[in-house]
């Protein structure tokens, strides 16, 4: 590494390869002795006192992005020819490297990572006016598995000096009207999180192609795909948010950020009641609506009213023969596909992950198979070794937030049990 140092801080070691916008460091403040995450790239040519002016004062206004969502930044600035930008170092992965591990995540993990990610950018949108505009699975950092945070948010002048051609995971990403030209808004960002979650259950973006020119085609004129299609267990409601997210025109998309939570939370509750699968097999409605007021629900999600051809063409969808047969088939699907795993299942799907090398499979065997196999067999045959098993994650899970603990200088937050299992550790 040429250079060791850079303003304030130390380089310790590369985080990624190097790329056109620049190579992320590992690093650390050297009087506050602070880890952070650290973006180092030239210096355009040309710059201005002005342009130099532009970039520190953008700065500033990304230093107040504060939020669980959003990967903090703590400033930047110049070092000869070169620049840099340093960030909060994220103890975990990007969404992209864990999918390709695992090659999907389930819908109810989906649900919660979309969740999440939604309130971020509905904080950034309402607090600051602020499109992310490069929303992909390699932006998104999930920390100790359960928080996804954004990463690399710019303004124009940042932007400009981080510039580099797109790459084929930002065109699958990308909104039609933003691969059109147009400027970022809070539209095109709920697309991307349309084809974030298509990716995150079916394993692959909803569009996919040979080449950039086809890609582009696809996305611009080509079918809005179903992630319910590929993914039989996703629930329907789930399935009718994601297309419409993932609309060609920005109109046809919810209203607003806080529509599509709204929609998401409503849509879980009626869900958890019992309701929406079964009628929306049988009837056809569409998942965000049925069981609400019309007028509320068309206001909450921005959707225009249906004409009344369209409403009398409903009809033949709510005879009573059709709703009786969706019924029948609808609930042995539904049978089938949500029948809690067997004792044996569970077993064997919690030694798969147990077999890994990561912390975030042991922490989803104990989470999602484990812990369900002790509480629903508490007299099966695996009992004793799901016990044994639960406390060899639960150690280790305990021996890594240690680790982290030490590096990241937060031993003062140490409860008398980490402190003397920091004790036992040093010996």
């Amino acid at each position: 590494m040429a250079k060791s140092k850079i303003g304030p801080f130390a380089l310790e070691s590369p985080l990624a390869p190097p790329k056109a916008a620049g190579q992320m460091f590992r690093g650390v403040h050297v009087e506050q002795k602070k880890l952070a995450a650290l973006r180092v790239f030239p210096t355009p040519l040309g710059m201005t006192p002005e342009s130099r002016q532009a970039f520190v004062n953008q700065l500033e206004e990304m230093k107040l992005l504060r939020h669980p969502g959003i990967v903090r930044c703590y400033g930047g600035g110049f070092d000869q020819r070169k620049a840099f930008l340093a960030y909060e170092l994220i103890d975990g992965q990007s969404l992209d490297k864990i999918l390709e591990r695992r090659g999907r995540l389930p819908w109810e993990q989906t649900l919660e990572y979309a969740q999440k990610i939604g309130e971020a950018l509905r904080y950034a949108q309402e607090e600051f006016q602020w499109s992310h505009g490069r929303l992909q699975p390699s932006k998104l950092l999930i920390a100790d598995d359960v928080q996804p945070k954004i990463a690399d948010w710019r303004r124009d002048q940042v932007s400009v000096m981080l510039s580099s051609p797109p790459t084929v995971e930002q065109l699958q990403m990308s909104a039609p009207e933003v691969l059109a030209g147009q400027a970022p808004t809070e539209k095109s960002d709920m697309y991307s999180l349309g084809a974030i979650m298509f990716t995150m259950m079916a394993g692959h973006p909803p569009y996919q192609a040979s080449d950039a020119t086809s890609l582009l085609k696809m996305i611009e004129s080509g079918q809005v795909p179903s992630v319910a299609a590929e993914v039989l267990d996703c629930p329907v409601w789930l399935n009718a948010i994601v297309q419409q997210l993932l609309s060609k025109s920005p109109v046809q998309r919810p209203f607003s950020l806080l529509a599509f939570l709204s929609a998401l939370r409503e849509a879980e509750r009626r869900q958890s009641e019992g309701v929406g699968v079964l009628q929306h097999a049988a009837a056809g409605f569409s998942a965000l609506d049925m069981n609400l007021d019309r007028s509320e629900a068309e206001k909450v999600l921005g959707i225009k009213h249906k004409t009344e051809r369209a409403q009398r063409e409903g009809s033949f969808w709510e005879s009573p023969w059709v709703l009786l047969s969706g019924l029948i088939l609808a609930a042995s699907v539904v049978t089938w596909f949500l029948l809690p795993l067997s004792e044996e299942n569970l077993k064997q799907r919690a030694e798969k992950l147990l077999n890994s090398q990561q912390w975030v499979d042991w922490n989803e065997a104990r989470d999602s198979y484990l812990q369900p196999l002790i509480e629903r067999f508490p007299n099966g045959k695996y009992h004793e070794w799901a016990d044994e098993k639960l406390l060899w994650v639960n150690a280790r899970e305990a021996q890594r937030r240690l680790e982290r603990d030490i590096r990241l200088g937060r031993k003062d937050q140490w409860s008398p049990a980490q402190i003397q299992l920091g004790y036992a550790k040093s010996f």
